[in-house]
C-alpha cells in the first residue's frame, strides 16, 4: 500500500541547525511510528547530508544570462558577493552542527543515512534497535533545540535570541499572505485579522505572535492597531518593502535568506 506522505511535526528553529538534507526526514507515512524501508522511494540515503552550492561560475553564468551590457556586469558582481556570503554563512553552520556532535560524542554525518543515525543519537529521532536493518522509526522533531543541543549558558542565550526571530519571520511570512489579497494601496496594505488566526497561521503560540508583532514594528515598520479589544487587529503592512523582505514560503535556512 502507498504511504500517505505528509509533514512531520517540526519545530521550525532546527532549520538553522541541521543539515540540509534533514528536509527529506520530515516528510513521513501518515502513522505516527513506521518502518525505515517506507522511507525506501523517497529518502536518497548515499546523498550528500550538506547540499552543494555549486560552483561560483554557474552563479555568475546565471547571473549574466539575465542581463546585458552594463547590467550584465553588476549582475556578475553581485553574484560573487551574494555567493561568498552565502558559502561563508553554510561553512559556520557546518562547523557549528559538528561542534554539537563533537560535544555529544556522536560521530560527524556525510550522507543522510548517517545523519538519521546523527538525529536518533540527538533524541530527535527514536529507533527500535532490536528489528535490525528496518528499524521502527518515530520522529520527535517537535522537540525544542535549547532541551536537545549541548549548548553553553551564553549559546542558550543566543538560541532564545534567535529562535524569537524565527517567530517574528513566520509571522510576518502569515502577514504576507494576508497582505498579497487585499486591496493595493499607495505603499501600505491593510489586514483585518485576529490573534488566534494570525498566531495559527505561522504557527506560534498567541504571545509568540503579540512578540513578534511588536518586533516587527520596529523593524520592518509594521503598524498594529489592536484598538477594539479582544483579539482583534488591524494591520498597516509597508508595501511592497515587506513582501521583498519576507518572500519565503517557510523559515529558510540562513544562507538562503540572504
Amino acid at each position: 500500500m502507498t504511504p500517505r506522505w505528509q509533514r512531520a511535526a517540526l519545530t521550525p528553529s532546527w532549520i538553522r541547525w541541521l543539515p540540509c538534507a534533514f528536509v527529506y526526514l520530515t516528510v513521513v507515512p501518515g502513522e505516527s511510528r513506521f518502518r525505515r524501508s517506507a522511507w525506501s522511494t523517497i529518502v536518497p540515503w548515499e546523498g550528500l547530508a550538506w547540499c552543494d552550492p555549486g560552483s561560483v561560475d554557474e552563479w555568475v553564468e546565471r547571473a549574466r544570462r539575465r542581463r546585458t551590457g552594463r547590467d550584465a556586469e553588476d549582475a556578475e558582481l553581485h553574484a560573487r558577493q551574494h555567493y561568498a556570503w552565502m558559502v561563508r554563512i553554510r561553512a559556520t553552520r557546518i562547523e557549528l552542527f559538528a561542534e554539537m556532535c563533537r560535544r555529544r560524542d556522536v560521530p560527524v554525518p556525510h550522507t543522510v543515512g548517517e545523519l538519521l543515525l546523527c538525529l536518533a543519537e540527538f533524541g530527535l529521532f527514536e529507533l527500535a534497535e532490536q528489528d535490525g536493518d528496518d528499524p521502527w522509526v518515530t520522529p520527535r522533531l517537535d522537540r525544542d533545540p535549547l532541551e536537545v543541543l549541548p549548548l553553553s549558558a551564553a549559546e542558550r542565550e543566543l538560541e532564545a535570541r534567535a529562535q524569537r526571530d524565527d517567530q517574528a519571520v513566520l509571522v510576518a511570512i502569515a502577514i504576507r499572505r494576508l497582505a498579497q489579497r487585499t486591496r493595493r494601496r499607495w505603499r501600505r496594505r491593510v489586514v483585518s485579522t485576529s490573534l488566534t488566526s494570525l498566531a495559527g497561521a505561522a504557527g506560534v503560540t498567541e504571545e509568540q505572535a503579540r512578540r513578534s508583532l511588536a518586533d516587527l514594528g520596529q523593524i520592518a515598520e509594521l503598524g498594529v492597531d489592536a484598538g477594539r479589544g479582544g483579539d482583534w487587529l488591524r494591520l498597516s503592512v509597508p508595501w511592497p518593502d515587506f513582501r521583498l523582505r519576507f518572500p519565503f514560503t517557510e523559515l529558510p535556512a540562513p544562507e538562503h535568506a540572504i
